[in-house]
Formats: C-alpha cells, sequence, structure tokens
C-alpha cells in the first residue's frame, strides 16, 4: 500500500506555486528563468465527491521560464504556446491531480489504487478584457475552452484515462487593495467521456460487495471547479500564497455510483516561493 502523501502526488502543489511565481503586470521587464524553493501544505479529498481527506505537504525547487513558446510556471505547470497576440492565444497546456491509496479509503478499499493523473491537450484563449481602476490596481478577464487526454501513472507504466473539455473564466486582479496583493478567480465547468468517469465511480463485478454495488459509469458532465487563489509579494523574491478550491458535482453524470458521495469537495492550501537565482537575460511580459 502506497503513502497517501506521495512524491508524485505532492505535485499539484506546483500549479498555486506557479500561479504565484509570475504574477507581474504586462510590459514588466522580467528575467528569462528563475530558480527557487516552494513549500506548502495543501488539504484535499481522496478523489472527486470523496468524504475522506487528507493533508499533505511538501517542500521542493521551483522553476519559472518565460520562453517565447515553452513557458513553465506562467500560471499553470507549463504551457507551449502555438500562436499567441494581445487578444489571443493557442498553446499546450498540461494540469496534474494527486494519486489516492485505496485501502486508506473506506468506500474504496479492495479495489486498485487512483493513480496520479496528468493531462495534456490544446487550450484557446480570448484576453477578453484589461481593467485599470480609479482607486489603483489593474484586472485583466480571459475566457478559454481547454480540451485535454488524461493520464494515470504509477512510475512504472502509463494509461490513458479519457478525455475532458473545460471552458474556462478566468479572472486576475492586482494592486486594488494593496499593490503587493493580487487574486486570482476561475470558474471551469467540466464535461468527461465514459472512460475517466469510469476510472473514479465504476464498480466492475470483481469489486462488487454487500455496501458496493454493480456499477456502470457514463460520459457527461462531470462538475464545476471554483478557484480563489491570493498571493502576497513580501519583495522581488518572496511571495507567500493560499487558495481555496471548490468542486461542485450537482447534477454529475455518475452522482447514483455507490464511491459518489458529496456534492461539494473542498480543497484548500497555503504556502511561499522563494525565488534566488535570476537569469541576467529579460523579456518583456506582453501577456498572461
Amino acid at each position: 500500500m502506497r503513502s497517501a502523501v506521495s512524491v508524485a502526488g505532492l505535485f499539484l502543489l506546483l500549479p498555486l506555486a506557479a500561479q504565484c511565481a509570475d504574477e507581474s503586470p504586462a510590459g514588466q521587464e522580467l528575467p528569462l528563468w528563475e530558480l527557487g524553493v516552494g513549500a506548502g501544505a495543501l488539504h484535499t479529498p481522496d478523489y472527486p465527491s470523496s468524504s475522506e481527506s487528507r493533508v499533505r505537504a511538501i517542500a521542493l525547487p521551483t522553476v519559472v521560464y518565460r520562453g517565447d513558446i515553452w513557458r513553465l510556471g506562467d500560471g499553470q505547470i507549463a504551457k507551449a504556446v502555438a500562436a499567441e497576440n494581445p487578444r489571443f492565444e493557442l498553446s499546450l497546456s498540461f494540469d496534474a491531480a494527486f494519486d489516492a491509496s485505496s485501502d486508506r479509503n473506506e468506500l474504496r478499499r479492495g479495489m486498485p489504487d487512483l493513480d496520479f493523473l496528468f493531462e495534456a491537450g490544446p487550450q484557446l484563449i480570448w484576453k477578453a478584457g484589461d481593467y485599470e481602476f480609479e482607486a489603483g490596481g489593474r484586472g485583466e478577464l480571459e475566457l478559454a475552452l481547454q480540451g485535454r487526454a488524461v493520464f494515470s501513472t504509477d512510475f512504472k507504466g502509463v494509461d490513458h484515462q479519457g478525455y475532458v473539455i473545460e471552458p474556462m473564466l478566468h479572472y486576475r486582479q492586482r494592486g486594488l487593495f494593496s499593490p503587493q496583493l493580487e487574486n486570482r478567480f476561475t470558474l471551469r465547468p467540466v464535461w468527461a467521456d465514459t472512460d475517466l468517469h469510469s476510472y473514479f465511480y465504476a464498480v466492475e463485478p470483481v469489486f462488487v460487495t454487500a455496501q458496493r454495488p454493480l456499477y456502470e459509469a457514463s460520459a457527461g458532465y462531470f462538475g464545476t471547479h471554483f478557484n480563489w487563489t491570493a498571493s502576497w509579494h513580501a519583495n522581488d523574491n518572496l511571495v507567500i500564497f493560499g487558495g481555496i478550491h471548490i468542486l461542485s458535482q450537482h447534477g454529475s453524470a455518475n452522482r447514483n455510483s455507490p464511491l459518489f458521495e458529496d456534492n461539494i469537495s473542498v480543497n484548500y492550501g497555503i504556502g511561499f516561493n522563494w525565488s534566488i537565482v535570476q537569469s541576467r537575460k529579460t523579456v518583456v511580459r506582453n501577456n498572461r
């Protein structure tokens, strides 16, 4: 049985560190790359809708790279930009999710573990608005459409687990209450195919028990993610951040699964990112 705090799963903290590592106004000159260290703790359910949760903590090196094509720590774990102008961006984006040990979850006991998940696929971003407030501060509004393939790995092999479609509304605001404070708000409804729903909610005949009847999952609506992340730029090198992620699964396609428990799942975490070394070469940030 694997530890609930696996080395693989802890990398889910990277999106929080990545969002906070490159939160600078458009037009500002920044190092091409930065190396640092980040640490944090995250409270998260075992899987979407699970009533059982874990606290996971980590300290690890962080990398920011602001290339023309490849970007790390640019508000996502990583992305590869194919085309970009002041209003639109077409890129390849990535995401990740924790693993979970089924032996430590009452409903899944005796079933296969849920492995570390990672996603990759294209996204089209429309940079809908750029706002300056009379009281100070600046806001950026984006709409995006993301389509990703989902894979699982136990670091001995990789399995394809399905596909997701995610339209996204993202708002980023900095400096309204304090020049050092930045807030990000994200709304993401998700639809998934049968394979991914089955990964979480199907019960095959071999795993049927008196409390866990047979269940065949179906494709459709998965849920809607609400994210808020706040970061405090203590100085040019240190960012302290925290955030909350709420997944609403009211109306989810497989809410009748015996593995489905709660309509609302909540994740929250805190941490910091400290930039230690920066390149002498700089780039100008024109877009997110």
